[in-house]
């Protein structure tokens, strides 16, 4: 999918099914082996990114045909994380994630509309004396 060009809709609808044939289910075993260790490290730094991805040695574990198909999430770290979600208050988060998007979608609004300004000669004049460069967004 990533490597041909599609025209349409069903073009793409086609390479993403090739693709999906195409891609090594061992290489899968290993990616989702990957995803579980990252939420297991999500889990330990209480929801941030700021681990580092750790190493499994798949490759290594799949040619002894020891790959696991789950990784276990420890008991400590499940009841640590358990408890952290616990202490949030939820309503309050849910507002402050309410209110986060409210201000993402009016910057969105703005800069839609300040996209759709046309500045007139004067505006364009006084720009360019300040140092300014208008730039005309039918450029791109």
């Amino acid at each position: 999918q990533h490597r041909e060009s599609a025209r349409t809709i069903d073009d793409l609808v086609a390479n993403v099914g090739k693709a999906f044939k195409d891609y090594p289910l061992e290489r899968l075993d290993h990616t989702f082996m990957t995803l579980q260790s990252c939420l297991l490290e999500t889990i330990r730094v209480a929801g941030d990114n700021t681990y580092k991805i750790p190493h499994l040695g798949k490759q290594r574990q799949a040619r002894l045909g020891i790959l696991p198909r789950n990784l276990i999430c420890p008991t400590e770290d499940y009841l640590d994380g358990t408890a952290k979600l616990s202490a949030i208050d939820a309503v309050a988060y849910e507002r402050a994630v309410e209110t986060e998007l409210d201000e993402l979608r009016m910057a969105d609004e703005l800069s839609t509309y300040l996209e759709s300004m046309a500045l007139d000669s004067d505006v364009t004049a006084a720009l360019e004396a300040a140092g300014l460069e208008a730039i005309d967004m039918n450029d791109e």
